[in-house]
């Protein structure tokens, strides 16, 4: 069953429950004050009734009642003095007087009345209701019964005119009833169905889907969080397909990577076992497999240093910023001079997390990257910057395109491919620098024209010096 029929359901079988419940209880409530005051009202007339009689019987004496049965006295006459229909009966149960209809059998309530007391009962009498009082009245040594009847019958009928009402009133409301229930049911179970289609959309891989927050209720809050659940998913799996593509990407050129240096090396190989070649060509054919092989030995290092980093915990050790430069600079200033290239740097004093040997690594990386990009100085600069250090690595190469940057980590990818193979590039250089920079709690940043050189920046921790 949909929410929106339990919700028009409960609210319509609530209303019912709830309306018929107040309407029997104040209907009820009705009628037993309205009974409660016309018995007031009965046991006053008797009182008045008996009050005349026992006045007739003080004038007339203890001879009313002979008179009365011999027709000397007409009870008739003070019967006008009276309310309500009366009968009299002597103290023997003989009828003295009688209004009520013949058929109506008044004998039971005599043998229920009490001596000093007054009783009364409902009775229907010819289709009407009466309430019928009965009482004794005592004379000297002579009683006599005085029954009064008081019809309410038209109170009765009253009640059944309001109950009438009251179920017009009922059907009226009902049907109001089913209309608002049927509104709301709809106004509030209409987020919930854009919920549901929502998600049946994202079901079906439309990731970007969202839905219009209109409120701050629950169902308002609701929304939001869907939103942020969407746009979590739609999130993660643009990496997961990012990530995917770069599986595949990685063993597209992983695979081609070998295929290059492998067909040199088997063409070279058998050419020379086929031919007896002059010297000079062994000599070139030699020189070919050993630089392909090169290749291959460095894409093998840097495949397996790839995979240790992945699968490996990395112990980090607190170091002086001012310190670890000037180590870094001087451990790879025999490489710089070799290629010509001028290198200095200047760090602002605190102190960093690293492991030295991986942090030597990204540096050396950098650098080697920045001398392949035809550089002829690089400037190194550490800073304090919003809470955290910064080491910025700068050169004056050729730079890197703009719309390449956001690939340039990713393995094997090689921005100026001839020139990578030429100095046995495999294009994962960047990638390990990317992953020694995540172990130590950063990314690496790059900025670059293409034109005017590179600047790479790696944002790192920083600690209290000398607390370990």
């Amino acid at each position: 069953m949909k929410l929106g029929i339990k919700f028009f359901c409960s609210i319509m079988l609530s209303f019912s429950v709830i309306f018929l419940a107040g309407g029997y209880i104040l209907l009820s409530f009705f009628l037993e004050n309205a009974m409660e005051r016309e018995v007031q009202a009965a046991l006053e007339q008797y009182q008045y009734n008996k009050f005349v009689l026992q006045s007739e019987l003080i004038t007339k004496g203890e001879y009313w009642d002979t008179g009365v049965t011999k027709g000397f006295y007409n009870i008739s006459a003070i019967k006008e003095e009276m309310n309500g229909v009366i009968a009299v009966f002597s103290g023997d149960d003989k009828e003295i007087y009688n209004e009520f209809d013949k058929d109506t059998a008044l004998e039971p309530l005599l043998s229920k009345t009490l001596p000093d007391q007054s009783n009364y009962q409902f009775d229907k009498i010819e289709n009407r209701t009466y309430i019928m009082v009965t009482g004794v009245i005592r004379y000297d040594d002579t009683k006599w019964y005085l029954i009064t009847g008081i019809d309410v019958e038209n109170v009765l009928e009253q009640q059944k005119q309001i109950q009438h009402k009251f179920l017009w009133v009922y059907v009226a409301a009902v049907v109001i009833g089913l209309c608002l229930s049927l509104g709301l049911s709809v106004f509030f179970t209409r987020p919930v169905n854009a919920l549901t289609r929502a998600a049946k959309r994202i079901a079906d891989g439309n990731y970007r889907e969202r839905i219009p927050v209109s409120s701050q209720d629950e169902i308002g809050q609701l929304a939001a969080d869907f939103n942020r659940m969407s746009a979590a998913v739609e999130e993660k799996v643009v990496e997961l397909s990012e990530s995917a593509r770069r599986k595949e990407d990685f063993v597209a050129n992983f695979a081609h990577e070998l295929k290059t240096p492998l067909t040199s090396i088997i063409g070279y190989a058998d050419r020379m076992y086929q031919k007896d070649l002059p010297r000079a060509e062994q000599k070139q054919a030699a020189w070919y497999i050993w630089n392909e092989g090169m290749r291959l030995e460095s894409l093998s290092h840097k495949l397996m240093d790839l995979t240790l980093l992945n699968h490996q915990e990395f112990l980090l050790e607190e170091m002086e910023t001012g310190q670890l430069l000037e180590e870094l600079i001087d451990d790879v200033k025999y490489f710089t001079e070799e290629k010509g290239v001028a290198i200095d740097g200047y760090a602002e004093q605190a102190y960093v997390r690293v492991e030295y040997d991986l942090f030597k690594t990204l540096f050396l990386n950098l650098v080697d990257n920045a001398i392949k990009a035809n550089a002829g100085h690089i400037a190194v600069i550490g800073r304090l910057e919003s809470g955290l250090y910064v080491f910025e690595i700068a050169d004056d190469g050729t730079g890197i395109p703009a719309d390449e940057i956001k690939r340039i980590t990713e393995a094997f990818y090689m921005v100026d491919k001839s020139r990578s193979r030429k100095l046995h590039g495999a294009g994962i250089g960047l990638a390990l620098s990317q992953r020694i920079a995540e172990i130590h709690g950063g990314t690496l940043e790059f900025d670059s024209d293409g034109i005017s050189g590179t600047s790479v920046r790696i944002r790192l921790n920083c600690c209290d010096g000398g607390n370990g």
